[in-house]
């Protein structure tokens, strides 16, 4: 084993460019899907309601959407602010494991629809 020194101002300039460079993968990492737009169709799938279930939560006011040309469009924000209001368990730890569930589905669901093209 080598044991190499360097001086103080050398070592805290390369610590500072690592931490620079982690802190940038953590961002990567971190990429937030709460703009990502769903029609009624993935909603649906994704929580496993019908689309009458998401036509009584439009009306009721309990879900954020658009409507463009007669089709509804919700965002994955809208969605985490429906469930998180009305969360009965909502540890950290379970919106944590739903929304990473969500995440999972939603990059399959699109790279299946590329895939088919």
């Amino acid at each position: 084993m080598k044991i190499i020194t360097i001086e103080e101002e050398a070592w805290q300039q390369l610590n500072s460019r690592i931490n620079a460079i982690a802190d940038y993968l953590k961002r990567l990492d971190e990429t937030s899907y709460d703009d990502l737009w769903l029609n009624n169709h993935e909603v649906c799938q994704y929580l496993h309601i019908s689309e009458k279930t998401l036509w009584r939560m439009r009306t009721k006011g309990e879900i954020a959407y658009s409507k463009i040309y007669g089709q509804y469009f919700y965002t994955i924000g809208a969605i985490k602010d429906m469930l998180n209001a009305n969360a009965i368990q909502s540890s950290d730890e379970f919106v944590q494991e739903l929304m990473a569930k969500g995440k999972s589905y939603i990059e399959k669901g699109r790279k299946l629809k590329t895939d088919k093209k």
